[in-house]
């Protein structure tokens, strides 16, 4: 969190039970616009995930992450959910400071799920809202592994009772023969500290396929820009891991809903290995206008 923003002196706010975080960010930064003076919507779900991550490490950990680390476990984000409200892109809507909550939502088996949401300029309502659903894996054997009793006994115990639970089911579409293909290199500052590539990174891929699909004319119910549309949800499942050097090809193509895409990004040697998937709905109307 530091190395991306270097000059924030962060303050997480951790609650006694350790299953709620509170940040307050002081805005967005320069590169968080996009060209079009447009907060870059893949930034801003980097920049949560780092918030959640930093929190995970914080000195009063979130969800007593530091013990599982210590016992030779770590998790990775499987799917994730990105929803934005419309007012989020209007101009009248102040973009500092941004109140960042985090919230464990669920606990499974193997898996755990968090919810993020993102308040604009002192504003309660979240303007932004982000789930993801972590599975623990064991370092050492880099498998699936289900969460130690006391952790789960613990944190399911604190989520409210009779709670309807919303668990991320994503199913990857069926790819149709005439898609958007883009090849490219992983470079090293799309990945971690192992060198895999980063869950926002993937984002973006998704973001850039679809620039140069409609820069080049390819989809039928956008006929003018990309980002000329403004990014309402985006679903996610990391399917297989890639890494720093790796050559991926992304792949992108309308869906049956009117201004909705799919992306499927798979491994340039192994098509049929499929690495990341995502759908993404923009809103065809903003500031009034529509589009």
């Amino acid at each position: 969190m530091i190395w991306a923003y270097p000059s924030l002196k962060l303050r997480i706010n951790v609650n006694a039970a350790r299953n709620e975080v509170d940040v307050v960010m002081p805005g967005l930064r320069y590169d968080d616009i996009d060209f079009t003076g447009q907060p870059d919507t893949w930034r801003i779900f980097d920049m949560v995930n780092r918030v959640e991550n930093a929190a995970f490490f914080n000195e009063e950990s979130f969800l007593k992450y530091d013990q599982l680390y210590k016992s030779n476990h770590i998790s990775f984000v499987k799917a994730c959910k990105y929803e934005a409200k419309s007012t989020f892109y209007e101009t009248t809507t102040p973009k500092t400071p941004l109140d960042v909550s985090i919230k464990l939502a669920d606990v499974g088996d193997t898996s755990f799920s968090t919810v993020s949401e993102v308040a604009c300029g002192g504003d309660l309502k979240p303007s932004i809202r982000i789930k993801n659903l972590h599975t623990l894996v064991h370092l050492s054997e880099r498998k699936k592994t289900p969460l130690p009793n006391w952790w789960k006994k613990e944190f399911e115990a604190l989520l409210q009772e009779n709670k309807a639970t919303s668990l991320l089911n994503v199913l990857p579409q069926p790819k149709p023969l005439l898609t958007f293909r883009h090849e490219f290199a992983v470079p090293l500052h799309d990945t971690d500290f192992s060198a895999h590539t980063r869950c926002a990174s993937y984002f973006r891929y998704f973001v850039e396929n679809a620039s140069l699909a409609s820069h080049r004319g390819f989809y039928q119910n956008i006929k003018t820009s990309f980002h000329d549309f403004h990014i309402k949800k985006v679903i996610m499942l990391y399917v297989s891991p890639s890494c720093w050097g790796d050559s991926l090809v992304s792949e992108t193509w309308e869906g049956e809903a009117p201004l909705t895409l799919h992306c499927m990004i798979c491994k340039k040697d192994n098509p049929q290995e499929i690495v990341w998937y995502g759908e993404m709905d923009m809103f065809s109307e903003v500031f009034g206008m529509k589009f």
